[in-house]
């Protein structure tokens, strides 16, 4: 039989061509719908969508008709991300007559700023919502968006059944998921004080994960910024309501914060230094004195060696300097050295990128060498985080 495959192809495309011109005038409405519903949502389809027959049919019938771009481009070649936003978006034209939906990871194939546009799509943000939507997520971006009244944590209870806790718009709790939304996508947190406890946890595990070992993360363990000592224990708590296993870990320079106590009672753990320690202290103090050698030339690399000298000068006052520390060290060069780490003209590692380093190229390896102190409380939260926690 002679090859009419280019017939066929040129047949096929004055067919799909003269169908659109008259279903065009048919379809008017429902095109338009579409079209405006698209572009609200940012989904690029041209001047306007066409009604073609679809280059993959056989037969005609209605699932023949596929919608295209003006460009030609059939609707259901677009991302699944933007396909799934513009169901949305016509789910909401016709929420009256469909007042329940389900959405199972609302943020697959869409970038963060598409997520918060879905999530207005399906209402979020009405004042007198029309339809109920179900969502499931573990995007913090959809967590952070929603208000707490629209948030609820499903748990499984001990006897076999599920809890659902709504997250509330209590100011503590509400300020909280705002802060650290990936907290609620974790199976337990880890409360830092601040940034530095952060990274120093962070790591320690990439420092554990270089060595083939099992870290806090992969356990599903979470460290995040409890904002300083006046507001760590109210943040633990406000996750701990909602169902979740916390822990503190925090300094120990001024003592145990307001409603440590009742955190405690009601299941929380504390992890912190010896009294009187922040953790640049119990750093210095604790640390093998390679290691805090090893300290002392990362803060020279960060503020350089007149101010490190300064800092190290001032934090003595005048008794020592950078020369005394870069030798053998007794316990005056290590206090001095944890004041000097927190000098308000400059702190050395108070940034969590500063203190993952320290983390990862200091404290990991030497933690093994390390004093009592450091090393047991390092050890005990990595214990509540493979046991107690989860």
């Amino acid at each position: 039989m002679p090859n009419a495959s280019s017939s066929l192809a040129a047949a096929a495309r004055d067919a799909r061509r003269s169908f659109g011109d008259h279903a065009g005038e048919e379809l008017q409405e429902t095109l338009t719908a579409l079209s405006a519903t698209a572009q609200r949502l940012g989904i690029h389809v041209g001047d306007g969508l066409k009604a073609m027959l679809d280059a993959e049919s056989v037969s005609l019938g209605r699932g023949t008709i596929a919608l295209h771009t003006s460009t030609g481009v059939p609707l259901q070649c677009l991302g699944a991300g933007s396909l799934r936003l513009l169901v949305a978006g016509l789910q909401q034209r016709v929420a009256v007559e469909s007042a329940i939906l389900l959405v199972d990871e609302l943020e697959h194939g869409l970038e963060p700023h598409r997520v918060i546009r879905l999530l207005d799509a399906l209402g979020a943000k009405q004042q007198l919502p029309t339809s109920q939507v179900y969502v499931t997520t573990h995007s913090p971006v959809a967590i952070r968006e929603l208000s707490g009244d629209a948030l609820f944590v499903l748990r499984k209870t001990t006897t076999g059944d599920h809890a659902c806790i709504g997250v509330g718009s209590a100011a503590e709790v509400q300020g909280t998921v705002r802060v650290f939304p990936e907290a609620l996508l974790a199976r337990a947190i880890v409360v830092c004080e601040g940034a530095s406890e952060v990274g120093l946890l962070r790591g320690l595990d990439h420092y554990e994960h270089d060595q083939g070992r099992p870290t806090l993360m992969a356990s599903g363990v979470v460290p995040v910024d409890g904002g300083g000592d006046s507001k760590v224990v109210g943040r633990a708590s406000a996750l701990q309501s909602l169902g979740f296993h916390t822990s503190i870990l925090r300094d120990n320079d001024q003592g145990a914060p307001a409603g440590e106590g009742d955190y405690i009672t009601a299941g929380g753990r504390v992890f912190c230094w010896q009294p009187t320690r922040a953790l640049e202290d119990e750093l210095f103090a604790e640390l093998p004195e390679a290691a805090v050698h090893r300290l002392v030339e990362m803060a020279v690399d960060k503020v350089g060696e007149p101010t490190a000298d300064d800092h190290i000068k001032s934090a003595s006052n005048g008794a020592l300097d950078l020369t005394a520390c870069r030798g053998p060290l007794a316990a005056v060069h290590r206090t001095t050295l944890g004041r000097a780490a927190k000098s308000k003209r400059g702190t050395w590692f108070k940034t969590v990128s500063d203190m993952e380093a320290v983390g990862r190229e200091v404290v990991g390896p030497a933690l093994a060498d390390s004093g009592a102190s450091l090393r047991l409380a390092v050890e005990d939260l990595r214990a509540w985080a493979r046991n107690d926690a989860l």
